[in-house]
Parts: structure tokens; C-alpha cells; sequence
């Protein structure tokens, strides 16, 4: 049934109208797309890990299903389409200090949700609203708000996430030298220095004296079912569902599918928004029967993973199958903690360049001014629907300003 449905829905973006590529894409398993599948652990494990900390979720369930959507998304797109937990409900409830079994019943509202919108087609009327400078607003905002956390992670968090033994001098000198060494060597010479970091960062710490028990987080269980409960229905759309939802449409389908359109034209002809929110929901549905976190499909990841090398679907059933081992294997859950943070905020920096600089893609003024104001929102109110609302009266105003312009010059003309 599923094939079928996924057969139903157009291999191409209206908009790009991109064809899909003739000859269908193989992933490739190559040091690059290694590099390429770590490139989106600066936005997934920091909000993994506060969820852990103040939601009560195991860090086995946590990983164990971000790791099996994963895995089929690389199989079924065959390019670096990101999984990432739902950013502004990941916020909300780790604010609010939501459980665990409200957060899995609403996964599962919100994913009948989006196949919903995916099924009937709504999802492709609704992308009118959804402009290409509003788009590239969105993404821009994204960038900007990756740029501050990953400021906000290397200032707040010491030199591990649960640990703090060097001062913020010197987290500061640590986080420049990375970045200088990724900027000399990943992208200017291609060569795959993150995965280096990585590995020695974990065993610099580990000689230091930490190990993976000492992050002190409690395993239950690996995984367990669980029914929605229509009782939260209503909290849920209110607080959750209505906040996100902007920021998924905006984020995660629309520019999500117009980013792996942009950085792979020829090979993302199994991208488009439909599937895009039909993958969404249907993983949703799934992750809340299983008690875990809702997952999009953020731009943002996308970028981070092409970012370091990432080409192929490769990459995200790489970082999929050493996600389902970390939730499987549950000293690795705590082990994978030990990654320092400069590193990670370097990760990030590089990921919010990536977003930002698609704002250049644009060449008409006006198409700028409003791609900027929406980002510039966004960024300062973190309310992706107050941005959009104003973008869209902009939009609409400057084609109203010129049209007006155009029709006296003409009547003049015609004097």
C-alpha cells in the first residue's frame, strides 16, 4: 500500500520543475559520505541530549529510531535527506518539561497530520503561499539561529555537555583552531578532517580520566508501545502542533525540498515536498507508537550534511545503522556524549554558513528584501509564523508598489 501511494505522488518539484535523473542514483559508502553523516550531530545531539535530561526519554529509544528513519530515508531518496527531531516542539517541551507519554501521543497526532496534507494534496496548494524568497527568508533564519546556538553551546556548556573542566578562554581558542582546521583542510582541500576531530576529541577525553558512565544517564528498556491518548489532543495542537507546524511546512518540506534541489539537481529527483511530509508523517506515526521524539526533515541538516561531503543516500544510512548500534549498544549512548563541544559548535557554524549563503541564490532586489526581513524575523522572534505573515504582506505589497509604478509610467506614455 505504501509503494503505492508513494508511486501516486510526483517525482518532481512543481517548481523546479526538475526531472527525475535517468539513470536512477546508487548510494555510495566512501569516506566522504562517513564525513558527510556526522556533519548534523551539532544540532542532533544537543537537543537528544537536553531531551534525555529534562524529558525523561531513553537515550536508547532516542537513538534507536532517529537511526532507523535514518537508514530508510537514505535507502528510499538516495541523497542526504536530514532526520532531526522537531526544533520548536523539542523547545517548548523541554521548557515545559512535557513526558514522555504526552510527547509520543502528540508524534502520532502530528503525523496523521502531515499525511494527511500529503495524501489529499493540500500539501501542494499550501506551497503556493510559500515563495521563493520566503523560502529563502526561512532559510536564512535557520542559519542565523544555528549560528547563535552553536555561540550559545561552546559559552554555556563547558568543554563537554555535561562536564566543565576547561575555562571559556579557552574553549574559545579551541573552537577557533577547529574551525580554521576545517575550513583549511575539509573544504578546502576535501580531506576528512571532522571524522579526525571527532575521534581524537573522544580519545583525548577518555585519556583524561571521563568515561561514557560518568554522564549518568538511566536506560530503561529498549523499546515499548504506547497507545495516543485522545485526552491530550487538545493541549497538544494548541502548545505543540500549531507552533511547529509553520516551521515544518516552511523548514522541512518546502525548503527542504528546494535545498537538496539546489545542491544536487540532477540527483534529487525522488525529492519533492508531498513526499517529503508523507515520510514525516508516516515516521511520526510510527516514533509515537514507539515512544520516542517527532523527527522532520530540516534544511538546515541537509545543508550539514552536503557541508561535509555528503552526495549520496549514503551518507544518512551511515550515520542511520551508527545511530541504531549507539541506541543498541547502551554504553555507546552515553559514550557518544564525550564529543567536545567546540567541535560541535564548529559544526554548526559551518551548517548555518551553509543556510545563510543561500540567500545569494536570489538576484532581484526585491526578491532580497524580503527573503532578509523574513530571516531577520525569525531569528528575533524564533515565531516562524509572525515572520511568514509579514514576509507574505510584504511580498504582496512591493508587487502591489510596482505594479502601481508600471501602470503610471505606461498612462504617462500614453499622454
Amino acid at each position: 500500500m505504501l509503494k503505492t501511494w508513494f508511486k501516486r505522488i510526483r517525482l518532481t518539484d512543481p517548481e523546479e520543475n526538475i526531472p527525475a535523473s535517468p539513470s536512477p542514483l546508487k548510494n555510495r559508502f566512501n569516506l566522504h559520505e562517513l564525513t558527510g553523516a556526522l556533519g548534523d550531530l551539532g544540532t542532533l545531539l544537543p537537543l537528544a541530549f537536553t531531551l534525555i535530561l529534562y524529558n525523561g526519554y531513553s537515550p536508547s529509544v532516542i537513538f534507536l529510531l532517529f537511526g532507523v528513519v535514518y537508514a530508510a530515508t537514505g535507502l528510499f531518496y538516495k541523497v542526504p535527506i536530514a532526520v532531526q527531531p522537531l526544533k520548536a516542539m523539542a523547545i517548548i517541551a523541554i521548557t515545559q518539561g512535557y513526558s514522555v507519554d504526552f510527547l509520543s501521543s502528540t508524534s502520532i497526532f502530528y503525523g496523521i497530520l502531515l499525511l494527511f496534507l500529503s495524501v489529499t494534496g493540500l500539501i501542494k496548494w499550501i506551497r503556493i503561499l510559500f515563495t521563493k524568497p520566503l523560502i529563502r527568508g526561512i532559510q536564512l533564519g535557520i542559519g542565523l539561529i544555528l549560528m547563535q546556538k552553536a555561540v550559545q553551546l561552546v559559552m554555556k556548556k563547558g568543554f563537554l555537555l555535561q562536564f566543565n573542566p576547561f575555562s571559556l578562554q579557552v574553549n574559545i581558542i579551541i573552537l577557533i583552531a577547529i574551525i580554521v582546521v576545517i575550513w583549511l583542510f575539509q573544504l578546502k582541500l576535501s580531506l576528512p578532517v571532522n571524522l579526525i576531530l571527532m575521534a581524537a576529541g573522544v580519545a583525548v577525553i577518555y585519556l583524561f580520566g571521563i568515561k561514557a558512565e560518568q554522564v549518568g544517564f538511566s536506560y530503561k528498556s529498549l523499546l515499548s508501545f504506547s497507545i495516543p491518548k485522545l485526552k491530550y489532543l487538545k493541549d497538544a495542537l494548541i502548545f505543540l502542533i500549531i507552533p511547529q507546524l509553520p516551521l515544518t511546512l516552511g523548514n522541512a518540506v518546502y525548503a527542504a525540498s528546494d535545498t537538496a534541489h539546489t545542491l544536487w539537481p540532477k540527483q534529487a529527483g525522488k525529492v519533492n515536498e508531498t513526499r517529503l511530509a508523507f515520510s514525516i508523517g508516516l515516521s511520526d506515526i510510527l516514533i509515537g507508537f514507539l515512544r520516542g521524539f517527532p523527527i522532520c526533515h530540516g534544511s538546515g541538516g541537509i545543508g550539514a550534511h552536503a557541508q561535509f561531503g555528503g552526495k549520496t543516500g549514503g551518507t544518512t544510512i551511515i550515520i542511520g545503522v551508527l545511530l541504531i548500534i549507539t541506541g543498541v549498544v547502551p554504553s555507546l549512548s552515553a559514550f557518544i556524549f564525550l564529543i567536545p563541544v567546540p567541535l560541535l559548535s564548529a559544526m554548526l557554524l559551518f551548517d548555518s554558513y551553509r543556510m545563510v549563503s543561500l540567500l545569494f541564490k536570489l538576484h532581484e532586489y526585491r526578491q532580497i528584501t524580503v527573503a532578509v526581513i523574513v530571516g531577520i524575523i525569525s531569528f528575533l522572534t524564533r515565531n516562524l509564523s509572525i515572520a511568514l505573515a509579514a514576509g507574505f504582506i510584504i511580498e504582496k505589497a512591493l508587487a502591489y508598489i510596482i505594479k502601481r509604478r508600471i501602470s503610471i509610467l505606461n498612462d504617462r506614455k500614453n499622454d
